[in-house]
């Protein structure tokens, strides 16, 4: 079943256990990272990856964040750019 959000403005979908990061590269939209790899999984350590969503307080690294259905995804505001 497909899992519908937004991602800078556009309407995407995800699979059932993929990551933001994993729905962002299937879109071509770039979300720097570097803990992340196929081969070593994510963690989310580095930080480098984050994201913003709408109604949370703190920034949210995408290679180990799950989609939610109607969530509101930003890796271009200016929050998660300084970051």
């Amino acid at each position: 079943m497909a899992i519908n959000f937004t991602l800078n403005g556009e309407a995407v979908s995800a699979n059932e256990g993929e990551t933001l990061l994993d729905v962002a590269k299937q879109n071509n939209v770039d979300i720097p990272h570097l803990c992340y790899s196929d081969r070593q999984g994510s963690d989310g350590n580095c930080r480098a990856c984050v994201v913003e969503i709408d109604g949370e307080r703190v920034l949210a690294p995408s290679c180990c964040r799950a989609p939610t259905e109607g969530m509101n995804v930003q890796s271009t505001s200016e929050r998660a750019v300084k970051s």
